[in-house]
């Protein structure tokens, strides 16, 4: 590469930053006022979880359920309840949950409501478990022979008769939060019983509740100790004013624009605001860090910012880019969640360095820093040397690069795509305490529903073998008779050319893979010769499939990534040789993150996967700024090398540093997805740093020899 001279660009440039310098009071003021008004948008922001929306409607999981809606009800809202007693073995027990019962029927908006109570008896209409049939039996037999007869039974009622499930159906257009508080109003009506809601319904709301919780608490506490960092860096309260405004200004914006145009924050976007603001705190310090070295020579000061701030524009500018390219690749899957997340996380990139760009002029004018003579904080410069050294050898450094390269390559070979529910579910929140007791209890935390094409010729044939295999031997002997014909009825297709036999699924609570009891059914499914004539359909069995497609769908967005940017890099720099050295000194972090979920045991799923999308847009920003250090150094490759390390090394350091103090707060959040997400952005961040520090100088010395 040629010695660096300012170019037009640079130049222009210059002039714009020079002009907002000498006059900037009327920017200022209008960059107030966007502040005030976004601020007072804000309060427009609101929350809103629905985790179907992980899936698009032209999915084959979608699809599946539209198809079962035409073909038998559509799928209703309901309220699911868990009711707990020391043992529903006992009169007063079972007197106490027919109480429930009754109190649920009556309440406003109710459409229908399922429970053991109201399970018809074989043979007649009526209850079962207070009808004649039983009547001569003890508490126990009469639960047992229930569960032993009746598959309904023992899909509502755990095997130690200490546990069972309501399903609470509403009205069309009753359904809601309203709905679930008088609901939970009349279950407390009767205290004997313990009752706690359950199923998607509730795990919504409660991911809601979290995710509030999240924006009150972690956003402020990242800015907190964004702060912090910035004060032990600089050691200046007007230092850091000028460093924090900025950022915190883009967070405004953003969080602004959300309330304005009514886009909801969702659990796939939880994380997304303290990854903007520790983003921009990052363009903040190195934009100051050019200030302060652009100033220690007798160039006016005015000057001297306004090129500094040229200089840096660009790189701020290309990692932004590179972040966003990140965010844009997760419109790829059929996901409007993904989709969402994909354009806010644009827009966020785009306002935020907007904010940092236009606001750090003003501030360094009106507070009067940095001052010539300021010198740039030391707390780095040890990693200066080391850096060098290990520059110097530039084949080893090569030779090192891809040994390191192959082997997390081999490692990342071998994962696994996945979906794990327990990524969703809020840590010891009550509904994921009750989910796990079901799963543990048998009763299992999803309900699924398998569709067994009707067979002309014989008509309850398939039909008793999938019971007997869903459900275990002999459960086929519910659908004989006529009270085996009114229930069949009820299961039956509106045309009859199907019946859809209930299952409670084990698949929500633990953290486990969440198809791992769904395999082991249809693996029964298969021995009893129903493979092509039964199928899985219910909003959990979507999630299930279509969760492992879009790992893929996004793998090929990171891909897809990785070479927009590597592209990107070398027309930029108009050199191969520096993008590949980029494009190596970049995938070891990434894929050594993916390494790491292999050596865990732990598969690839939706978070880790956005996450390592999103942490290759924000890890390649070191190599960016790096680059265009070198790209302003002077003299030959050998001696430019040195100069970019000495330049860029420690605002690298002080940076990363501000991503994993930032990103580390999102390891308390609740919401083990989120905490996921930070946590492995911040892994790669760091991995990136040393592939940036140790790797990159000696790569570009060896590929540019």
């Amino acid at each position: 590469m040629a010695t660096a001279r300012p170019a037009e660009h640079e130049q222009g440039l210059t002039r714009v930053f020079a002009r907002l310098l000498a006059r900037p009071l009327i920017p200022g003021l209008a960059l107030v006022l966007i502040t005030l008004l976004a601020l007072w948008q804000t309060t427009q922001i609101r929350v809103a979880v629905d985790l179907s929306g992980l899936i698009g409607s032209q999915t084959q999981g979608a699809q599946a359920m539209t198809r079962y809606s035409e073909r038998f009800a559509p799928f209703r809202a309901e309220e699911v309840l868990l009711v707990r007693a020391p043992s529903f073995a006992s009169d007063a027990a079972l007197t106490a949950l027919e109480d429930l019962v009754l109190e649920l029927q009556f309440v406003d908006g109710v459409a229908q409501v399922i429970s053991l109570p109201g399970l018809p008896a074989p043979g007649r209409t009526g209850a079962w478990l207070s009808g004649p049939e039983l009547a001569g039996l003890s508490p126990a037999e009469r639960l047992r022979m229930m569960r032993a007869e009746s598959p309904l039974a023992a899909q509502i009622l755990s095997e130690s008769l200490d546990a069972t499930l309501i399903s609470v159906a509403a009205e069309r257009g009753a359904a809601g939060d309203g709905f679930a508080a008088r609901v939970m109003a009349a279950a407390g009506s009767v205290p004997e019983l313990d009752v706690t809601p359950v199923g998607l319904l509730e795990v919504q709301r409660a991911i809601a509740v979290e995710l509030i919780h999240d924006l009150r608490v972690l956003v402020p506490a990242a800015v907190v100790i964004c702060l912090l960092v910035s004060a032990v860096l600089f050691r200046s309260v007007r230092a850091v004013a000028v460093i924090s405004l900025p950022p915190i200004a883009g967070l405004v914006w953003f969080l602004g624009f959300l309330g304005a145009t009514g886009t909801a924050i969702d659990p796939l976007m939880g994380a997304l605001p303290v990854v903007l603001i520790v983003l921009a705190f990052s363009d903040s310090i190195h934009v100051y860090h050019a200030a302060i070295g652009a100033l220690s020579s007798d160039t006016p000061r005015a000057e001297g910012l306004a090129r500094a701030l040229a200089q840096t524009a660009p790189a701020a500018a290309f990692t932004s880019l590179t972040t966003l390219i990140a965010f844009a690749s997760l419109a790829l899957p059929d996901s409007p969640s993904l989709n969402a997340m994909a354009w806010a996380g644009a827009v966020g990139m785009v306002l935020c360095l907007i904010a940092v760009l236009a606001m750090t002029p003003v501030l360094m004018w009106a507070l009067g820093v940095p001052r010539a003579g300021t010198r740039a904080p030391g707390l780095f410069s040890r990693i200066v040397p080391p850096a060098l050294a290990l520059s110097q050898h530039g084949r080893l450094v090569a030779v090192l690069a891809l040994g390191l390269l192959g082997g997390v390559w081999a490692l990342q070979s071998r994962s696994e795509v996945g979906f794990r529910y327990a990524d969703y579910l809020p840590q010891g929140a009550p509904v994921t305490e009750a989910l796990a007791m079901m799963d543990d209890s048998g009763l299992g935390s999803d309900r699924m529903l398998v569709v067994v094409e009707a067979d002309p010729d014989a008509p309850l044939d398939r039909v008793r073998r999938a019971a007997n295999a869903i459900y275990g031997p002999d459960a086929a002997a519910f659908t004989e008779g006529e009270a085996g014909a009114r229930m069949l009825d009820r299961m039956s297709a509106q045309d009859g050319s199907a019946h859809a036999l209930p299952v409670q699924m084990p698949i929500a609570a633990r953290d486990i893979r969440a198809d791992e009891a769904l395999s082991a059914l249809e693996t029964r499914l298969a021995g009893a010769g129903l493979a092509a004539e039964t199928h899985v359909v219910g909003p959990g069995y979507a999630l299930l499939v279509e969760g492992p497609r879009i790992v893929e769908s996004l793998r090929f967005g990171l891909y897809a990534t990785i070479l927009s940017i590597t592209l990107l890099v070398a027309l930029v720099y108009r050199s191969i040789r520096l993008a590949l050295a980029g494009l190596v000194a970049n995938l070891i972090p990434i894929m050594g993150v993916e390494a790491w979920l292999v050596l865990l045991g732990r598969e690839v799923t939706i978070m880790n996967m956005i996450a390592l999308t999103v942490a290759f847009g924000i890890a390649i920003d070191d190599t960016l700024h790096f680059l265009n250090r070198f790209r302003l150094a002077r003299g030959d490759t050998a001696g430019r090398v040195p100069q970019a390390v000495h330049e860029a090394g420690p605002p690298m350091a002080a940076t990363t540093l501000i991503l994993l103090a930032g990103l580390v707060v999102t390891l308390a959040s609740s919401l083990p997805g989120l905490s996921i997400f930070g946590g492995l952005i911040a892994l790669a961040v760091g991995l990136a740093l040393l592939a940036d520090l140790f790797l990159l100088p000696g790569l570009i010395r060896w590929s540019l020899k």
